[in-house]
């Protein structure tokens, strides 16, 4: 599935979607946290900015916008974390670590970090989370 068909699937979904931003708005959040996201994270927020005032799809999880993702990365203990994703507010959240390839799980209440990788790829995360998957869990 590529991230065309996936902004597709979360588009008839009837999830508020915030409009996309430009490549140099996505840099800027990348010098900020010192970390480079993949092409197809670039991909995916030049086209939608995450979920609309914290929107959820039917599962409970939403996709954050940029500025939402500075916000949870500034206020994490975790500095290695970027999230880009949570679980029913914040009982967990779903992203990047620093220096290790894949998306993770991480749970807030834990101080320590997580290992329950999700996925492999940006992309194969979002279609974890379009299916429901139990990896997200």
């Amino acid at each position: 599935m590529t991230i065309t068909e996936i902004i597709y699937e979360f588009e008839k979904s009837n999830i508020k979607l915030n409009s996309g931003v430009t490549k140099k708005e996505i840099e800027k959040i990348e010098n900020y946290i010192d970390f480079k996201f993949p092409d197809t994270f670039f991909e995916f927020y030049r086209s939608i900015n995450g979920f609309k005032e914290d929107d959820w799809n039917e599962n409970m999880f939403s996709l954050f916008s940029l500025n939402r993702i500075k916000e949870e990365y500034g206020e994490s203990k975790k500095e290695r974390f970027i999230p880009f994703c949570d679980y029913l507010h914040n009982s967990h959240q779903i992203g990047f670590y620093k220096g290790v390839d894949g998306i993770y799980i991480d749970y807030k209440v834990i101080l320590k970090d997580s290992n329950d990788k999700v996925a492999d790829s940006f992309e194969e995360s979002l279609i974890e989370i379009l299916n429901n998957s139990e990896k997200i869990y």
